[in-house]
């Protein structure tokens, strides 16, 4: 049972997570709801930095991918943690409406890494072996 809610939850996340990602560079989704000034200036702060969404965009897009086909799953669920973080300093700061899809990324994230605690911790140690 646990096993086929970790596969619900990592394909659901891995889809969200293309979808944002390719939102990124098509700009399909609706953001009018939540154009404040404090959000207008944010986000135009981050596109001033020519690299730092395309950079999220691709993570996103990349290890969605990963989640749904099921491979590399640890290094791209590794890879998404500094995105999720960012995404809800980014909602708590300036968009705190808009934290709900933010958090539940992020808690499915911490969900989906901590069963692979264990993994992780072997990972590290074989990376510390070598050094």
């Amino acid at each position: 049972m646990r096993k086929n809610i970790n596969k619900i939850i990592r394909i659901v996340l891995g889809l969200a997570l293309i979808l944002f990602g390719l939102d990124k560079f098509f700009e399909f989704l609706p953001h009018e709801h939540v154009m404040t000034e404090e959000f207008i200036a944010a986000y135009h702060g981050l596109l001033a930095n020519k690299f730092i969404m395309p950079t999220v965009g691709v993570v996103e897009l990349l290890s969605g991918i990963l989640l749904v086909v099921g491979r590399w799953v640890i290094v791209a669920l590794l890879a998404m943690i500094p995105i999720a973080f960012g995404i809800l300093g980014f909602h708590i700061s300036v968009d705190i409406q808009g934290i709900f899809l933010g958090a539940l990324i992020t808690v499915m994230l911490l969900y989906l890494l901590s069963g692979h605690f264990s993994n992780i911790g072997y990972l590290i140690k074989q990376v510390d072996a070598k050094n």
